[in-house]
């Protein structure tokens, strides 16, 4: 190892530049996966986070191609070598990772990798995650030097990834506490202020002393009331629904809702790209979901379909999540823009992105909302 202390402070000095200025967790990820491709001269690197238990919560790579890694699609969830680094508290470097026994292969048209390098990220005395560098089989093996950048790296990961999972969880924590708000606030106030007006003007509708078109204007305002309570207590069963433990997970937790309100009968397609994942931050997460949340919902209470399908998928410019049934479908120029449609829009309008809203009578229904590509280029 013949390289200079001084090389290795410059490392430092040049990573801890990288990482400033951003709280967001797949941010920082990102940042790291790179910083670890260029330290190592790696084909191809990335970083996972685990929870409590030692599961594998995140996955972020640089080098493998966006095309390639949409045929390859949901990104991996721990198994075999990647989730045997849980249990490491040091580095472990390979010639060749098909030889180590916690191997379990690849799915067809993965690249095929043989130097590998894992370094577990350690905090508070266990390992929320691990980097890891690989090249293509035949290509030379990672040197002791690129071993000791690695882990170099990975004590400086530790402060910013734990920084950031403690500010994602307690995120999460207070979103949760104001979403119970809201619903409170909705139920005993807002609820209760309409509901009284409803009745008053269904009173003053019924009485003979007003003009007969003024009685009618009156008992379709009742009607209209009754319609924004319904919209508003579909709405706090939303923010009151449960949610899988942990942090935001798009793939989980579209299948969790998938779960909730498709019946027994229609038939599910979900198709969730890796690479899609990859630039969302935990607020991105959670609007996405809840506007798929809100097409499944008044998929299955209006449109009676057989099938829907939801995908997220990414191009040049745009992450794109899609939610299409083939349901009965409405007339949009006539329909009414309920409190969920308008939330939708609302969150799209905080992700920067386009909300499109198309539905054929008779042919179903198709809601996607596209957002601008958060990556960086480095």
């Amino acid at each position: 190892m013949n390289r200079a202390i001084s090389e290795y402070v410059a490392e430092m000095a040049a990573t801890s530049e990288r990482l400033t200025g951003s709280r967001d967790l797949n941010e920082i990820l990102q940042r790291l996966a790179v910083r670890t491709q260029e330290l190592t001269n790696a084909e191809f690197a990335a970083i996972s986070t685990f929870d409590d238990k030692g599961k594998m919560e995140r996955f972020i790579y640089t080098g493998i191609e966006d095309s390639v890694a949409r045929r390859l699609g949901d990104p991996p969830v721990g198994r075999g070598l990647l989730g045997e680094l849980a249990n490491w508290d040091h580095p472990l470097r390979l010639d060749d990772l098909t030889t180590h026994p916690a191997s379990a292969g690849w799915p067809a048209g993965h690249p095929d990798m043989g130097p590998f390098i894992g370094v577990p990220i350690r905090a508070a005395g266990r390992t929320i995650g691990s980097l890891y560098m690989t090249r293509t089989r035949g290509a030379a093996p990672f040197s002791e030097a690129d071993e000791l950048s690695a882990a170099i790296l990975s004590v400086q990961a530790a402060l910013s990834v734990a920084s950031a999972l403690a500010n994602e969880r307690n995120g999460r924590l207070v979103l949760f506490e104001e979403r119970e708000r809201i619903a409170h606030d909705l139920h005993d106030g807002t609820i209760q202020s309409l509901y009284a007006l409803g009745l008053e003007s269904d009173a003053l509708s019924a009485r003979s002393d007003f003009p007969e078109d003024v009685r009618i204007e009156l008992s379709r305002g009742v009607d209209r009331i009754n319609e924004i309570i319904s919209d508003i207590r579909s709405y706090i069963t939303m923010l009151e629904a449960e949610t899988p433990e942990g942090e935001p997970e798009l793939g989980r937790d579209i299948a969790f809702v998938v779960r909730q309100l498709v019946p027994v009968g229609v038939d599910t397609v979900v198709n969730i790209t890796a690479a899609a994942l990859q630039e969302l931050s935990g607020r991105d997460v959670e609007d996405l979901l809840y506007i798929a949340r809100e097409a499944l919902s008044n998929a299955i209470r209006h449109g009676a379909p057989t099938r829907v399908a939801i995908d997220l998928r990414q191009s040049q410019s745009s992450t794109a999540l899609t939610v299409q049934d083939n349901g009965v479908g409405f007339d949009a120029e006539h329909a009414r823009t309920g409190l969920g449609t308008v939330t939708m829009r609302t969150r799209t309008d905080r992700l920067g992105g386009e909300l499109t809203v198309l539905s054929i009578p008779g042919m179903g229904t198709t809601i996607r909302v596209a957002i601008p590509r958060r990556g960086t280029d480095e």
